[in-house]
């Protein structure tokens, strides 16, 4: 049931593109990133990584409805993500906080969108990436990135 104030998106890229433009709005709880929409990787394709200014990779997972398979994505990011996230709508992100010990399990957090604020409803743990290599490959990305946007104005 959607709530009289909650966004309701019909496509996953509708949800994927509010959240980047509440982060790039500076709305971040992690403060500023570089972002890094769909990178891909040999185990698959990330919905969004963030890479902050001293070197922490963020992954972030967004789903519609299928909050179990969005974990576990976000699980599998874990190997090269300082942090990964679940993105869901208001309405699922409610129903998945209802097994916030399956997040904890693999050590993924959840966060929403509530209008244009981006809520934490469950922190990530900050942890060391198993292949570093892969943090090391999204920041050089972030790096060329950023570079291309210094002293543009």
């Amino acid at each position: 049931m959607t709530r009289p104030h909650e966004t309701t998106y019909q496509y996953e890229k509708e949800l994927v593109d509010h959240f980047l433009a509440v982060i790039e709005s500076d709305q971040a709880p992690w403060g500023p990133l570089v972002l890094l929409p769909e990178f891909f990787y040999h185990r698959g394709r990330v919905d969004v990584v963030g890479v902050s200014p001293g070197g922490k990779v963020f992954a972030f997972e967004a789903k519609l409805t299928r909050w179990r398979d969005a974990l576990q994505q976000a699980y599998r990011n874990t190997c090269f993500a300082h942090q990964s996230y679940v993105l869901l709508p208001e309405a699922t992100a409610s129903l998945a906080q209802q097994y916030s010990v399956e997040f904890d399990r693999r050590g993924v957090g959840l966060c929403s969108l509530v209008n244009n604020n981006l809520i934490v409803v469950h922190d990530s743990p900050l942890h060391e990436p198993l292949q570093p290599w892969l943090s090391n490959e999204a920041c050089a990305r972030a790096t060329v990135k950023r570079s291309h946007c210094v002293g543009v104005a």
